[in-house]
């Protein structure tokens, strides 16, 4: 069984990349031969039948009296059921995991940043991809998605090239497996040089030369390790063709490849790479690996940063990053995982962050708000950050100044949760700030200082402040007549001018939910929602959550499609009309935007999801 390097070396199945790839499979091993059976009328034991064995035997039925052939007959048995479990196993363990594409063991395994591209579509990708464009127009037919694929990379090739190259001929030739870009030291990547220690391993279609590269250019053979090495006449540029495997890139690192191949050393034997592929998962239309030692040499040194102390708060990277691309029938993925970061020796003790948990806000705001944040564990979060900038003495200096106020992380203590949500009612948009508290005396006493200070300021400093009950809520709307007045000008730093026109905002507490909002109809929208028309039971939403992480810490929800309608009310009846004869089959298929992330133990994982309308 030859390596078929299409197949993806991201799911469990997997062989050890620590194993060598082989280009011919082992033939199993015969089933073990059946004993004899007994002779009708022969009693004495029978052995049992191992479950999922090839062929498993039945033991031989000792003579009448013999009590010590049962013995041993029961234990060749046992030998021989064991045995055939084994080889089952093996079979499977050998013959059921997925190949390590050839490509990867040609990427040397200490790479700083691996690139993937399949545009071979992998395992399930293939139909994933056909389920997905067939919501747009020219793909219904699914037994022509191949060519329809093909004449839209060709199109693209064609204006990419400015008509000079063309996909079918010169490019997929070369693409027709795993392809793979590797960067060794990309901090030696000067603009306008090219790229430095750099390689490209293809799969190709076997039928490729390195002449098609330096066409119509003088070049110059090199002979390593038995491989006709083509390099460009300055140097700059090497190929090599080895069966079905084309290496380019700079001389340099293409000898480094061909050696990691001759030597084992390459991607495919990476603990990292594997650890990366595995919390991946799944096939994929792309990825792209980094491995952390390399890129943390890219990270600026201590002295370089602008603020002494700094780099304490930025911490350091993960071990490995990876992010992937792939297809659902009716949405496109992209994922990235990374593994967990180490404690900073010697730093601040910082306080637990809380565990995840179902959304307490999106039950809370209209179903139809155009983009949703939230932000699990968000005063935590901040007091753990206000922990590290107190440890940097210029930073430290100015946080004191709130010690008068209880202290910075007071300021934030109360707080569990935070969201935002922005909604249009017309052409104006509302937006609430959602504070989850710990207790409803907690928000109850915000609300009410924050009225004794209003009060305190009263009308003289321009402000004025109604009362109003809705939906049994207590409403306090603020109004700023001239924020000028209470802001000085050159007061925020940056901000040159500040509105001069009236400036209004409702607070209120609804349980454990401070809420501040835009206006009185923000207010009103939110106190009004109830169970069936909240952004929680909203199909878009629900659908896009459907595809994104269980509980995520973060979450950022875009409602496409009621943008899209939203947007098209600023049209003019002929923009209205293009719009629709040209664009509209195109975009309005979209229908929401999802990005969310989360961290636990295993280290961060975020996905980004956008979804098309289900038919």
């Amino acid at each position: 069984m030859s390596d078929d390097p299409t197949r993806p070396i991201d799911t469990p199945s997997e062989p050890p990349m620590d194993a060598p790839a082989t280009e011919q499979s082992p033939a199993p091993p015969p089933p073990p031969a059946a004993e004899p059976a007994a002779a009708p009328g022969a009693t004495g034991d029978v052995a049992p039948v191992a479950m999922g064995a090839p062929m498993a035997a039945a033991a031989p039925v000792a003579a009448p009296g013999a009590a010590g052939g049962n013995r041993t007959r029961w234990a060749i048995a046992g030998v021989v059921a064991g045995l055939a479990i084994a080889l089952t196993i093996g079979a499977v363990l050998l013959f059921g995991q997925q190949a390590v594409p050839s490509a990867l063991q040609y990427v040397p395994g200490d790479a700083a940043v691996v690139a993937e591209i399949r545009l071979d579509l992998p395992g399930d990708q293939l139909q994933r991809v056909g389920n997905l464009l067939a919501h747009f127009p020219g793909f219904a037919d699914q037994s022509t998605l191949t060519a329809k694929l093909d004449e839209a990379l060709a199109k693209f090739v064609s204006s990419a090239s400015q008509g000079k190259a063309s996909y079918t001929t010169d490019l997929k030739p070369w693409v027709n497996g795993p392809l793979f870009i590797a960067a060794l030291n990309p901090s030696d990547n000067v603009a306008g040089e090219g790229l430095k220690d750099t390689v490209i391993s293809a799969t190709t279609n076997g039928a490729v030369a390195c002449a098609t590269v330096f066409k119509d250019q003088t070049v110059k053979h090199e002979t390593y390790r038995a491989l006709d090495l083509v390099l460009s006449a300055d140097g700059a540029m090497g190929c090599v063709i080895d069966g079905r495997q084309a290496l380019l890139g700079d001389p340099a690192t293409v000898r480094k490849a061909i050696d990691a191949k001759a030597a084992g050393s390459g991607m495919d034997r990476s603990a990292e790479y594997k650890a990366a592929r595995t919390a991946l998962g799944g096939d994929r239309l792309a990825t792209l690996y980094m491995n952390g030692a390399s890129l943390t040499k890219l990270m600026p040194t201590p002295s370089s940063l602008p603020v002494a102390g700094l780099e304490n708060v930025i911490g350091g990277l993960p071990s490995w990053l990876m992010a992937g691309v792939r297809a659902e029938d009716d949405a496109f993925v992209v994922d990235y995982v990374a593994a967990p970061v180490p404690a900073a020796t010697g730093g601040p003790s910082l306080l637990p962050v809380p565990g995840v948990h179902a959304s307490v806000l999106a039950p809370m705001v209209p179903g139809d708000t155009l983009v949703f944040v939230e932000a699990q564990g968000a005063g935590v979060s901040l007091q753990n950050l206000l922990i590290q900038l107190r440890t940097i003495p210029d930073v430290a200096n100015a946080l004191n100044a709130l010690d008068g106020l209880g202290g910075a992380g007071e300021l934030v203590s109360w707080v569990d949760d935070a969201g935002v949500a922005v909604s249009t009612h017309g052409t104006v948009p509302d937006a609430a700030v959602l504070l989850v508290a710990r207790d409803e005396a907690a928000v109850t006493s915000r609300v009410a200082s924050l009225k004794t200070l209003l009060a305190l300021m009263g009308p003289s400093s321009g402000i004025t402040v109604k009362d109003a009950t809705v939906n049994g809520v207590a409403v306090t709307t603020v109004t700023i007549s001239d924020l000028g007045k209470l802001v000085p000008q050159g007061t925020v730093p940056g901000m040159t001018s500040l509105p001069s026109g009236p400036i209004s905002f409702s607070i209120a507490a609804r349980g454990k939910v401070l809420l501040v909002t835009s206006g009185e109809g923000a207010m009103t929208a939110i106190l009004n929602t109830a169970a069936g028309n909240s952004l929680a039971d909203d199909a878009a939403f629900k659908h896009a959550g459907t595809r994104g992480i269980a509980n995520a810490r973060t979450t950022i929800y875009v409602g496409v499609g009621a943008s899209i309608n939203l947007l098209k009310g600023f049209l003019t009846a002929d923009q209205l009309a293009t719009y629709q004869k040209d664009a509209a089959p195109y975009v309005e298929p979209f229908e929401g935007f999802l990005l969310q992330a989360t961290s636990d133990a295993a280290g961060n994982r975020s996905r980004m999801v956008i979804t098309v309308t289900q038919k």
